[in-house]
């Protein structure tokens, strides 16, 4: 039987009880994964960021059921309440950053696009820019050594390096995938702010209207800001988090069909299984016999 979905506030394996609001925390890759033979399963963290630094080795990144080769010499970037798991070879050397989602907001409270930018899975790779590889790994060595440190204004400093840390990243982002995107930082905050509205209330089935009417904005107006942003409707993103949330029960939990409806405020079954087959042309039942076998079958 599946175990329901593992959902840590703190490190794998652990659940952190005190305040978020300044976490870091920094280890070397195989300490924890050499307690867990070199295999994560799939987990997420509540509000925490997490930067993996693999100079050498082999893995699989293993997210939303999808495989992904680490390839190396790489950076990852897992944001808040990611889906994630991995596979290492016991080859695989690397570093690993966690730091809060109120930390990373604090630092760049007058840049909400370089948050939006840097809030999404992503893996850099350095096969043809190693220098730049070696400057990143450079600029976590001076992180790792201030985190151990006892200097004066030791949270400023810190606070500076990994500044400077995102803003390679996010310029690494922003070079790879050719998406400047020229919106004001107002039209930015509304589409963040609708996103946290979306994880904060999607059991309530709120309509585009009533999101909309939260932010003091008309539904037309979300919806062109989410089309400047992601050209995509209001609607789309509310069904796109909704099926990523049914997807996790389906994949990860124990619970029937009719339970999963109702946890994400289905109040009939029949209607849950019309609406996930419309969005991924399969039933809630197909999905999960589909894809569980696979996974279970396969050696990784």
């Amino acid at each position: 039987m599946k175990k329901d979905l593992v959902n840590f506030r703190g490190l794998y394996g652990e659940n952190q009880t005190d305040s978020l609001a300044d976490y870091i925390h920094i280890e070397e890759l195989e300490v924890r994964s050499k307690l867990y033979d070199w295999e994560i399963t799939e987990h997420l963290h509540t509000d925490l960021y997490q930067i993996f630094i693999f100079p050498e080795g082999e893995g699989l990144l293993i997210s939303e059921n999808t495989k992904i080769a680490l390839n190396t010499p790489s950076i990852l970037m897992i944001p808040p309440n990611t889906l994630h798991g991995f596979v290492f070879q016991s080859n695989m050397v690397g570093d690993v950053l966690t730091f809060s989602q109120s930390f990373v907001e604090s630092i760049f409270k007058n840049s909400p696009h370089i948050v939006l930018e840097i809030s999404r899975l992503k893996q850099f790779t350095f096969d043809e820019s190693l220098e730049v590889f070696e400057s990143l790994k450079q600029l976590k060595q001076q992180i790792a050594t201030e985190f151990i440190a006892e200097n004066p204004e030791k949270q400023l400093f810190m606070a500076s390096l990994f500044q400077l840390l995102f803003m390679h990243l996010y310029r690494l982002s922003v070079a790879v995938e050719h998406q400047i995107t020229k919106s004001d930082n107002r039209t930015l905050h509304y589409f963040q702010s609708f996103q946290k509205q979306i994880k904060q209330s999607f059991h309530e089935s709120k309509s585009v209207t009533e999101y909309a009417k939260e932010l003091n904005i008309t539904a037309v107006h979300l919806n062109r800001v989410c089309q400047t942003l992601v050209q995509k409707s209001a609607l789309q993103i509310i069904h796109e988090y909704m099926i990523n949330e049914a997807q996790k029960y389906l994949l990860n939990t124990s619970y029937t069909i009719a339970e999963i409806s109702y946890f994400l405020d289905f109040k009939d079954p029949a209607y849950f299984t019309r609406f996930f087959k419309k969005q991924t042309g399969f039933s809630p039942s197909e999905f999960r016999g589909r894809v569980l076998p696979n996974t279970l079958s396969e050696k990784l």
